[in-house]
């Protein structure tokens, strides 16, 4: 199959690489849509922000694949221990081209078919690391023996349209065990850790899979994680029956914080930024209060706007963590959703004397309702029409060999005018 591949510091291309095969626990997905980070752009540029070491180390060894956690495709083998949801008459199984299956993926077992690459390398010669084909899973996802009354069924079956959770926990550390999986001491984050969807195809493990529901197309279901991390921060934050809500940045994240502000208890709600065309989507968000970054003096608006007070809860999704300090109130939260470099300057006595809290959102794992996780929470919102992300995809680029080009529309998103990052279509998933 094709997939980017890093040779070095902003050296990407796209290559040929094994087909993936899925471990016990593990599901083959076919990728449909796919757009990058903003934090994935920078990583992949050398810029020394969280994740650069491991990067650094990974490319000290050889060419590496890295990125690619912001997908949707469609389910196209299940690896052993995953046991296939039963056909339902309401919900008859999709088809799935047989030009899209894996060659070397026997889509009922999970097995290498004669040819596949061997264990150890990779056909290229690349080290073991882009060898998708011998690669072992932390943990198996599904039990690997039956319990008493038959194993249960995964949920899954070839030819579901789907996107997967960015984190795995390892299920078998101290924390874990003990049901803390917000603990793990080392969990696998796709396109970190491992391969992402920056390729055709791409292996997870089917507990971190989630189905999407009917009418959210495929566009929509790739740009859900940043949703579900805003859900995240809101959720941390305990926004509560008419607090004021500042938001920081304009772009991606500051809109979805809004969307989510706006159907949420928030009461006065300020967005600051750049762009006049981000301050539009902002308002059109539901902001009472679009500040220009550039221009506005933004702590004393603040000030004003909240007669002195300031604000209760700021989302900083700008770099500016001192005016987000200066603008939250006496015993107000910060919550840290912008990437900084390793050694970015903090107010760390305006915090204390100020007795403000510093919050960092999770990941987009995990959820707060037993019947419902964060990412279908997410997708439920979007299915209903709550949370609009059509107004954030501005460029769509196709086919695989466009990867290169997305990273740079989003990298730099005001040269190119983009307003979120830039998507690559791999196939029409409503044709498959």
């Amino acid at each position: 199959m094709r997939a980017l591949v890093l040779r070095g510091f902003g050296d990407a291309a796209v290559e040929d690489v094994p087909d993936p095969v899925p471990g016990p626990g593990e599901v083959v997905i076919d990728v449909a849509c796919v757009q990058p980070s903003v934090t994935e752009c920078m990583l992949l540029a050398g810029e020394p922000i969280a994740m650069h070491t491991v990067l650094a180390e990974r490319l000290a060894a050889g060419p590496t694949r890295f990125g690619g956690h912001e997908f949707a495709g469609v389910i196209t083998a299940l690896g052993p221990g995953v046991v296939p949801r039963p056909p339902s008459p309401r919900t008859p199984p999709s088809r799935i081209p047989p030009s899209r299956t894996p060659a070397s993926v026997s889509p009922a077992l999970g097995a290498p078919a004669p040819g596949a690459p061997s264990a150890g390398t990779s056909s290229a010669g690349y080290p073991s690391q882009l060898d998708l084909a011998t690669r072992t899973p932390l943990v198996a996802a599904f039990p690997t023996s039956a319990p008493a009354g038959g194993r249960p069924d995964s949920g899954l079956a070839v030819g579901d349209r789907v996107t997967a959770v960015e984190t795995a926990t390892c299920g078998q550390c101290a924390a874990c065990r003990r049901a803390r999986p917000d603990a793990c001491r080392s969990p696998e984050v796709l396109g970190f850790t491992g391969p992402g969807a920056f390729a055709e195809r791409v292996v997870v493990a089917a507990r971190t899979v989630v189905r999407v529901p009917d009418g959210v197309p495929a566009a929509h279901a790739a740009a859900v994680q940043p949703l579900a991390g805003a859900i995240h921060g809101h959720a941390i934050a305990a926004v509560k029956p008419g607090d004021t809500v500042l938001v920081i940045g304009a772009g991606v994240m500051g809109v979805l914080h809004t969307q989510v502000a706006r159907h949420g208890n928030a009461g006065l709600i300020i967005v600051t930024g750049r762009s006049a065309a981000k301050r539009a989507l902002a308002k059109r968000a539901g902001a009472d209060l679009v500040l220009d970054a550039t221009a506005d003096d933004i702590v004393a608006h603040v000030m004003d706007a909240t007669d002195g007070i300031g604000a209760d809860v700021v989302f900083e999704c700008a770099g500016e963590f001192e005016q987000a300090v200066r603008c939250a109130r006496r015993g107000g939260t910060v919550v840290m959703v912008s990437v900084l470099s390793d050694h970015a300057p903090a107010p760390l006595a305006r915090l204390r004397e100020r007795s403000v809290s510093l919050l960092h959102p999770r990941s987009g794992a995990g959820g707060y309702a037993p019947g419902s996780t964060v990412f279908e929470h997410a997708l439920r919102l979007v299915q209903r029409g709550d949370v609009d992300l059509q107004g954030l995809i501005s460029h769509r680029l196709a086919g695989v060999e466009a990867l290169p080009e997305a990273l740079e529309i989003t990298r730099y998103k005001g040269r190119y005018s983009a307003l979120g990052p830039a998507q690559v279509d791999l196939f029409d998933w409503n044709r498959a």
